[in-house]
């Protein structure tokens, strides 16, 4: 009867840790190839953090240290700025590929665009088309600080 009760509880502590690995990693969904037309609109989370991604190249945030952890002083400066569409292969452009899976968002300023810039990795799952914004592109993001696009307003 005790090795049943052992037995249980590694089979216990297994199912566990699988679980707590798979909801680590499935926050989001599987990285998604967006098109431009894709990303451009705006893009919120229950946290009030918010996204206005512009035809062209420009962006204009909110709160985006709510969900994204950023050096000091770039909180201002991540307001707006500069975008970026960036292919699984690319690692430095200057324009911006007709598809890809991260969004690179860059303050308009040339001295804070390198210390201050934050990668939006995009990922689809069940509810759609979300952005996962890190400083480093093996973080990830739980699943309250996805942003996700707002329907465009009807009337």
């Amino acid at each position: 009867m005790a090795v049943r009760s052992v037995l249980s509880i590694r089979s216990s502590c297994a199912l566990a840790i699988s679980a707590l690995l798979a909801s680590g990693c499935s926050a989001g969904g599987p990285s998604f190839e967006a098109s431009q037309n894709d990303i451009v609109g705006t893009w919120s989370n229950p946290k009030g953090a918010r996204l206005v991604i512009e035809p062209g190249d420009t962006f204009r945030a909110e709160k985006l240290p709510e969900v994204v952890a950023v050096q000091d002083g770039c909180d201002q400066a991540l307001s707006g700025g500069k975008w970026l569409l960036l292919g699984d292969h690319t690692s430095v452009a200057r324009t911006s590929d007709p598809q890809g899976s991260a969004i690179d968002l860059r303050p308009s300023s040339r001295a804070e665009a390198l210390a201050c810039s934050v990668l939006a990795k995009i990922a689809k799952d069940t509810a759609g088309i979300n952005l996962c914004l890190v400083e480093d592109e093996d973080q990830s993001c739980a699943g309250g600080d996805l942003l996700r696009k707002v329907p465009p307003a009807r009337g």
